[in-house]
């Protein structure tokens, strides 16, 4: 698994530096697991720009702007496609890289929710204004061996993010800082990609206004500006 997830972060940071991008973190159950991974490079300092490990839900809001209606009972909740977008939003924001990983799931041994049980992960990647959320489980294993599961799974998805981006497989899907419009699609949502998972992807305008960060990201609830069509 080691050596898998390092060879997934060399075939990463190979496509960052082909395409002269750059790369933001946001981790919360792999506690810098991902940016460790990616940082273990030589050169990273040319397309790594910035990770945040946000543990608790205050955390997530502070720092990447959050919103604390994402962490509502029920579907949502920390560990959930509305909250992984959300901080990987707020990573590529607040970082300005091209690229963001945000992942949050319950490694273990404890930790499970109603319907969430131990082993299950959301990451979510944002590729300029594409983004790709994807639902995974992978059972009650070990705390480190689903943290390591979790970040290679991650990597993956990065890297197939970049490959849809570069593809030209963008989806026309918007998100909107401002009013919606009537020509605004609903998120198209995937299940059953494997066993076990589900997935979400569209596209994030970001607007032209000029605000700061604070301002734009305390002015944005993300999830009530989606229509996930569950």
């Amino acid at each position: 698994m080691v050596e898998e997830t390092a060879a997934l972060a060399s075939r990463l940071t190979r496509r960052l530096r082909k395409r002269g991008w750059t790369i933001s973190t946001a981790e919360s159950c792999t506690g810098g697991l991902i940016a460790s991974l990616l940082t273990d490079i030589s050169g990273a300092s040319a397309w790594f720009v910035q990770g945040w490990i946000v543990y608790s839900n205050e955390s997530k809001m502070r720092e990447l702007g959050v919103e604390k209606s994402a962490f509502d009972n029920g579907e949502s909740g920390a560990v959930s496609h509305k909250v992984a977008v959300q901080m990987a939003r707020g990573a590529r924001y607040k970082s300005g890289s091209n690229l963001a990983i945000a992942v949050t799931g319950i490694a273990g041994p404890s930790g499970s929710e109603t319907g969430k049980e131990v082993g299950r992960v959301h990451v979510a990647v944002i590729a300029e204004d594409y983004f790709l959320v994807r639902r995974m489980d992978f059972g009650e294993n070990d705390r480190l061996d689903n943290k390591r599961s979790f970040a290679a799974f991650a990597l993956r998805l990065a890297i197939e993010a970049l490959d849809r981006v570069g593809d030209g497989e963008k989806r026309a899907t918007s998100l909107s800082v401002g009013p919606s419009t009537t020509d605004e699609l609903p998120i198209e949502e995937t299940d059953d990609i494997e066993l076990g998972t589900e997935e979400w992807e569209g596209a994030i305008s970001w607007g032209s206004e000029k605000k700061t960060v604070s301002q734009s990201l305390k002015k944005i609830d993300l999830a009530s500006l989606i229509d996930w069509d569950e």
